[in-house]
C-alpha cells in the first residue's frame, strides 16, 4: 500500500475516488466534507435535509461524476454523531472504506480524517486508525496490498500531527514495510 499525502483542496485533487466521511449531527456538514458539499452547491446538505442520507454509522453513499470536484466518484461514509466519534469507531470505517473500494475495483482513492480539529481525537490518533483500518483489510491479500495507493488530504498545519500517526503506525502494527510512507517524506523535510 502506497500512502501519500496532499495539502491542495480536495476538490481540486485528482483520483479516481475521494472518500468523506459525515456526522449525523453536523447539518451542513463541516471540514472537508462542508467543503465539498459547497463546491457541489450545497448537494450534500440537500440530501440530508430530505433525509436520503442521514449520517448515520456504516451508511455510505457514492456519487459518480460529481462534477465541480476532480474526482471521478465521491463516496461519503456515515459516522453517527461526532460525540460518538472514538478511534475505534474510525478504525472499523476505514476497514469498511477498504472492503468497499476493493470490491468496486478501485485501487486508488483519497480521504480525509473524520473530525479532525472537531473532536477530542488527536490528528496523530486518527492518521493511526485510519490507515491500520486500510491495512487490517487489504493485508487479507497480498497482491491487493501491494496494489492500492491511498492519499490523506490534510491540511499543512497538521503534518506534524501526521507524521506522529505515522510513528504510532508503525511502532504499533507489524507490517514488514508494505505500508510504503516514502511519498510523505518531502512533506516532512
Amino acid at each position: 500500500m502506497q500512502i501519500s499525502l496532499s495539502t491542495q483542496p480536495a476538490d481540486r485533487q485528482r483520483h479516481k475516488c475521494l472518500v468523506l466521511g459525515f456526522f449525523s449531527d453536523e447539518k451542513p456538514p463541516r471540514g472537508t466534507c462542508g467543503l465539498v458539499d459547497w463546491r457541489l452547491n450545497g448537494m450534500i446538505s440537500r440530501t440530508l435535509k430530505e433525509g436520503q442520507l442521514t449520517g448515520a454509522f456504516g451508511e455510505r453513499a457514492m456519487i459518480p461524476y460529481p462534477g465541480r470536484i476532480a474526482s471521478d466518484f465521491l463516496c461519503l461514509v456515515g459516522l453517527g454523531p461526532i460525540a460518538e466519534i472514538s478511534l475505534n469507531r474510525v478504525y472499523d470505517a476505514a476497514y469498511d472504506i477498504a472492503a468497499m473500494t476493493d470490491k468496486l475495483k478501485m485501487r486508488d482513492f483519497a480521504f480525509d480524517l473524520p473530525g479532525d480539529n472537531r473532536s477530542a481525537l488527536t490528528t496523530a490518533g486518527l492518521m493511526e486508525a485510519m490507515i491500520t483500518g486500510f491495512f487490517d483489510y487489504l493485508s487479507r491479500d497480498v497482491d491487493r496490498l501491494a496494489s492500492v495507493s491511498v492519499c490523506l488530504v490534510t491540511s499543512a498545519d497538521r503534518l506534524s500531527d501526521v507524521a506522529r500517526g505515522i510513528e504510532q503506525f508503525n511502532r504499533n502494527v507489524k507490517h514488514v514495510g508494505s505500508v510504503d510512507f516514502s511519498a510523505l517524506e518531502p512533506h516532512f523535510a
